[in-house]
């Protein structure tokens, strides 16, 4: 089957225009043949399905991010290894253990934009299986604090190579049309990776709930070897007959993938990136330009508070007087996180990344102005019970910014890392600015308590809010929207 599909695509490719995959009217515009709504649900499964499995590598993310919170609450109460030993974790260590692995993306996100340019996206996420594996093998199978900082060390490489190559395969991989929409399986891969690592740590002990994160690796290095390489990737490197039999593939037989190609080559064809190797091309005027424009998206995404809200959830509303028990607080973060990321799949590619970013930005402003405002007023309220029917406000305040923040400023700058520079470049650029926004994520982080005691509680919300406000500026002002754009 796949030696007669290759027969195919030669003959269309030697006999230049006269293709099949092509209808040439009498007139000067090139016209193809009306796609039947089956055959486009096809496709677009087609594309989901690989997407999906390209995305597990995100799965993987969201279970070494959340693995601290049932991780380090059993290390405290049954510290025994599967070694025999114990060891106690300080104060300072068990922060290191979500610090190591920002740490560690960083890394990983540098080497990933070198990576992916030379061996290709599917084989770097190949080589993402490792780091990966062995930072679990090593988290469980621990015996000292230092090893199982090793671990969680190694682990945060593969999140950070994860992130460059993942979003890189996808962008490249999907329609025009659905691009926004197939960005946004990477998140709900994260979320639910999440929630699969908090299930299982209620009963398994810290070292087992280490190895059976070891899953979902499995799973990934059997989907690396399944999936097509980038066709984008492929035209690049010469390799048109492959690169047709991946896009025949994915797209059907109602797509130019002639034209696809060519417009590839085109988008490419700069003299100046021939001449340039490494991160040197980045330092292009136009390239430089479109880096500040991302890096800033990445820069809002933290000082609105987003990220903050995030990983401090139950602070922040045990600080703000909520009425929720911890529980019950939890649930509807994650409820309210999952709707937003359902939210943004079904929007992105109908109102576009621009306005999805206004949109959350805005709002986002909002609802940190209110509750700054509430927690103003309850902290300096002379009646005790003033605000006592008002204190489901915090959790309003904060579920309402967890929701829009998923369907814009915490999603869509990895998407426009992607999107906003051409294949030659994609993924030392989009490296590049993912390394940002983790370097960004870190300080937000280490800030957040001694910015809390210079602002107070509600000036802090009030900076959020502010921030949110530039941000929707900033995103009207200069950010160019790339939905139905070719990115080359």
């Amino acid at each position: 089957m796949q030696g007669g599909m290759t027969s195919i695509i030669n003959v269309n490719l030697n006999q230049g225009r006269s293709s099949s995959l092509r209808l040439r009217p009498s007139g000067t515009k090139r016209q193809q043949l009306e796609e039947p709504r089956k055959e486009y649900r096809w496709r677009v499964l087609k594309q989901f399905c690989v997407v999906a499995m390209g995305s597990v590598g995100h799965f993987c993310i969201g279970t070494i991010l959340t693995w601290p919170s049932p991780g380090l609450a059993d290390m405290a109460l049954n510290n025994k290894t599967l070694v025999g030993t114990e060891f106690t974790l300080t104060d300072a260590q068990m922060d290191m253990a979500g610090s190591l692995v920002q740490l560690g993306s960083l890394f990983g996100a540098f080497f990933a934009g070198w990576l992916v340019n030379v061996v290709g996206r599917r084989r770097s996420l190949q080589i993402n299986t490792v780091p990966y594996f062995l930072g679990w093998i090593i988290t469980g199978l621990s015996s000292c604090s230092t090893v199982f900082l090793l671990g969680r060390f190694l682990s945060g490489l593969g999140v950070g190579l994860a992130n460059v190559a993942v979003n890189t395969y996808i962008m490249e991989t999907a329609d025009t049309k659905l691009r926004g929409t197939m960005s946004v399986v990477p998140v709900f891969c994260i979320v639910f990776g999440g929630q699969y690592t908090l299930g299982l740590g209620t009963f398994l002990p810290w070292h087992s709930l280490s190895l059976v994160c070891l899953a979902p690796v499995l799973l990934m290095v059997f989907a690396s070897f399944v999936i097509p390489e980038s066709p984008s990737f492929l035209v690049l490197r010469g390799q048109r007959v492959a690169a047709a039999q991946v896009l025949k593939r994915l797209r059907g037989n109602f797509v130019d993938v002639e034209e696809e190609m060519d417009d590839l080559e085109r988008r490419n064809q700069s003299p100046r990136d021939r001449k340039s190797s490494g991160y040197k091309v980045l330092f292009r005027r136009k390239i430089m330009a479109r880096l500040g424009i991302v890096i800033l998206t990445f820069l809002f995404q933290q000082l609105c508070g987003n990220f903050i809200l995030i990983v401090q959830t139950g602070r922040v509303l045990e600080a703000a007087g909520t009425l929720f028990d911890p529980a019950t607080a939890a649930s509807i973060v994650v409820s309210m996180r999952i709707a937003g990321t359902f939210a943004v799949f079904f929007l992105v590619d109908r109102i576009g990344r621009k306005y999805c970013l206004v949109v959350s930005h805005s709002v986002n402003a909002c609802s940190l102005i209110v509750l700054g405002t509430f927690v103003y007023l309850n902290g300096n309220s002379t009646v005790e019970q003033t605000f006592t029917s008002l204190k489901w406000i915090p959790m309003f305040c904060v579920a309402t910014c967890l929701f829009f923040g998923d369907i814009g400023l915490h999603p869509l700058p990895f998407t426009l890392a992607v999107e906003y520079f051409p294949t030659s470049v994609r993924s030392l650029a989009s490296s590049v600015c993912m390394s940002c926004g983790t370097i960004f994520a870190f300080v937000t982080l280490q800030l957040y308590s001694p910015m809390q005691e210079f602002l107070t509680q509600a000036g802090l919300y009030w900076f959020y809010a502010g921030s949110s406000v530039v941000a929707t500026v900033f995103t009207l002002a200069l950010v160019t929207e790339t939905k139905d754009k070719p990115i080359g």
